[in-house]
């Protein structure tokens, strides 16, 4: 049986897409509490819908930290850690569509990036950002329709505002921290958006 130390290092040690099919699986298992709260003839759509949430919630947002970071000369890649990956799967499968975990996160190492606060700030505003920018495209979309698509659009809306705001949250490794530690101001603007982007979306 494998230690601990030895699944964090095969986890650290996957390919970058495999990384983010683990991740995009870790946030899917929203669907189970959502099946249980919409109503009947949504219930065929739930499992595509919240998989093409994670995935638009995901993999655009670490993107955008990879490149940011590698337009400053970084070593950057999407990498997931074990507990982190079975810690996050646990608490999306609890009904509480506000709390919305990563299981993964990008790894960026650069000469002088831990004494460069700008280019941290920088790095990692970019990310949930990303989430926001999709968040209000989605929600004016769902605006302007009905039915299947109005859920489709207004759950991507949401689950985005959900992601952003978690992930602006100024504490542990959180890109809130770095975001906060480089410029207060934007960090407030970002957050702002996020929590006007939840009410419209109803999460809060």
């Amino acid at each position: 049986m494998a230690t601990l130390d030895e699944l964090e290092w095969r986890f650290r040690n996957l390919s970058e897409p495999t990384s983010f099919l683990l991740a995009i699986f870790s946030i899917s298992v929203k669907a189970i509490p959502l099946y249980f709260t919409i109503s009947r003839q949504l219930v065929p759509f739930v499992i595509p819908v919240v998989i093409t949430a994670a995935v638009i919630a995901v993999i655009p947002h670490e993107l955008a930290h990879r490149q940011m970071a590698r337009r400053y000369g970084c070593f950057s890649r999407f990498t997931v850690s074990f507990t982190g990956f079975l810690a996050t799967t646990v608490i999306n499968i609890l009904p509480l569509f506000g709390l919305v975990f990563f299981s993964g996160y990008t790894l960026l190492s650069c000469r002088f990036f831990s004494t460069n606060r700008e280019i941290e700030g920088k790095s990692a505003a970019v990310g949930p950002a990303t989430n926001l920018v999709i968040s209000i495209i989605t929600y004016i979309l769902a605006l302007a329709t009905s039915g299947l698509a109005y859920f489709f659009l207004s759950y991507i809306s949401a689950f985005n505002a959900v992601v952003a705001f978690f992930n602006l949250l100024p504490f542990w490794i959180l890109d809130g921290l770095k975001v906060f530690r480089w410029n207060v101001s934007v960090w407030i603007a970002m957050i702002i958006v996020a929590v006007a982007m939840m009410f419209l979306t109803g999460q809060i």
